[in-house]
């Protein structure tokens, strides 16, 4: 009689034990349905909620981009239109700060004067044309190629490439 008691509490704790991974499986599911990205499930430490709250709001920062551009000595924050180099602050026209956005946003392509031109017409239709463009990429060299730095690279007879502070 004992025995077949044991067995029973067995049971009914085995059968608990499955109702509750389907119930849960199931609204994971139907989380992962409804947009969720991950699913934590309780109890759970304090430390791995923050860590995975850590990663996902990296992760969007990275798929946004931000809004900064940041390498240890040149400083741009484009939200805001500041910027500054070694710790001093510079000033760049709001051409300039297009300029810089599209060309940090992609670092390592080769932008045509092409595409420049066309991402840097801006929604009032104020046309930038070659020779603006030009003088837009040498001012912009001239307040941040400092100390050796190179970060905007001309590949002749394409456009230009944002190469991140490299030594010249």
């Amino acid at each position: 009689m004992d025995n077949n008691l044991q067995i029973n509490q067995n049971a009914e704790q085995t059968y608990h034990s499955i109702r509750q991974s389907i119930v849960s499986a199931q609204h994971m599911l139907k989380g992962y349905e409804l947009g969720a990205e991950d699913y934590v499930t309780k109890p759970f430490p304090m430390s791995v909620f923050q860590k995975k709250l850590s990663v996902v709001l990296g992760r969007l920062a990275k798929q946004s981009g931000g809004d900064c551009y940041e390498d240890g000595a040149l400083s741009i924050n484009f939200s805001e239109m500041t910027a500054s180099l070694s710790g001093k602050a510079l000033v760049f026209t709001p051409l300039e700060y297009r300029l810089l956005k599209i060309m940090t946003k992609n670092p390592q392509n080769v932008l045509t004067r092409q595409v420049l031109l066309e991402k840097l017409w801006d929604a009032d239709g104020n046309f930038v044309d070659e020779h603006a463009l030009t003088a837009a990429i040498s001012r912009v060299r001239n307040k941040i190629e400092t100390d050796g730095r190179q970060y905007i690279k001309t590949v002749y007879g394409m456009g230009y490439m944002w190469i991140g502070g490299a030594s010249k």
